[in-house]
């Protein structure tokens, strides 16, 4: 099972449901439904699942990066939404 290494550097199991529920709710947060989006979900969230399936561990910025760059190509909106979040919250990954 791959372990995801989180920003206070503890590793937990990969949790698929974990990273559909953040896009759920950028998406709810750019003002939308998830059914709205289901696409968009479906899509950013299987290519983050399928490339961190293939390793052993992953670090939560790699899933973030990879969700994001799906979600710039795909809806800016929820994009924004998803790094408003981010600094609301003052989660930094650099």
């Amino acid at each position: 099972m791959t372990g995801v290494i989180k920003r206070n550097g503890q590793t937990e199991p990969l949790r698929p449901e974990k990273i559909q529920k953040s896009l759920e709710e950028a998406v709810k947060d750019a003002g939308f439904s998830p059914n709205q989006k289901k696409n968009l979900i479906e899509h950013a969230s299987q290519d983050a699942i399928q490339t961190a399936q293939k390793m052993d561990q992953i670090e939560s910025k790699q899933i973030r990066d990879i969700i994001l760059d799906d979600l710039e190509r795909d809806d800016r909106q929820v994009a924004r939404a998803w790094k408003k979040y981010e600094r609301q919250h003052d989660i930094n990954y650099d």
